[in-house]
């Protein structure tokens, strides 16, 4: 990614361009007469006139009521954690050092991902998540995909991580993937859901770790430099979360 690019403030320049995701507002067009059907079509607009629908931050995210894995075993809807609260990750405990909002946009969809039982994960199309893909030669790798890696650029274009994109795998949306998940792997295919862009979307960041744990699905947090983990993923038992929070109390009081 040779682009030259830079912030002021929300605004991002690209090669002296700023970033925008336009739409137009439907409701004001069908008042005024105009349709994408019938001639004559709407003359080209200023672009004061244009919303810039694209999400407003650098995170991919999650609608409110989707439960965190927290330290301790037990759940929380992700928008009532804050920063300072510990949770489950791929290779154990850690801290939440803030939690993210932005809006849906118009570039990315919401997915739903079906766990075990009552677990049913809502995300945003970009998000990264575990998975397992087998080679040409047969051999198994494990790696983030995304189900929209267009936008998982749009995200990280200027992030030190906009290099290492190759990492990320862009998955099948018609076929069942192999993601990982507490109990260990299941095949997922995911149902696409008609969201209102202005919809608010939450993410964490997490201290030291690039993953979390949401409705039983490992996922992306930050820093695709470091991968999730470091060997063979096999799930977390439960023995293992009571093990967890001790360790992470411990290193909370220490």
């Amino acid at each position: 990614m040779s682009a030259d690019i830079r912030k002021e403030g929300i605004p991002v320049f690209v090669d002296g361009q700023e970033s925008r995701i336009q739409a137009r507002a439907p409701r004001q067009d069908e008042a005024e007469g105009w349709s994408i059907t019938t001639r004559p079509y709407r003359h080209r607009p200023e672009d004061a006139l244009l919303d810039n629908l694209g999400s407003d931050s650098s995170c991919c995210c999650f609608l409110p009521g989707n439960r965190v894995t927290m330290a301790d075993g037990s759940t929380r809807a992700i928008e009532s954690i804050v920063a300072g609260d510990m949770v489950l990750t791929m290779t154990g405990p850690a801290r939440v050092s803030a939690r993210k909002t932005t809006r849906l946009g118009l570039t990315r969809k919401v997915i739903e991902l079906r766990g075990i039982g009552d677990e049913v994960l809502f995300m945003t199309d970009d998000h990264p998540l575990w998975v397992s893909r087998q080679a040409q030669s047969g051999e198994r790798r494990e790696s983030w995909g995304t189900y929209n890696l267009h936008h998982l650029m749009y995200e990280l274009r200027g992030s030190n991580d906009g290099n290492t994109l190759d990492a990320v795998v862009p998955l099948w949306f018609d076929l069942p993937e192999q993601v990982a998940h507490t109990s260990g792997w299941l095949h997922v295919r995911p149902v696409f859901h008609q969201v209102a862009a202005e919809t608010e979307v939450f993410h964490l960041i997490v201290e030291g770790a690039t993953s979390f744990v949401v409705e039983g699905f490992p996922v992306f947090s930050h820093s695709l430099h470091e991968q999730g983990k470091a060997g063979a993923w096999q799930g977390i038992r439960q023995d293992e979360q009571a093990v967890n929070f001790v360790s992470a109390l411990s290193a909370a009081t220490a």
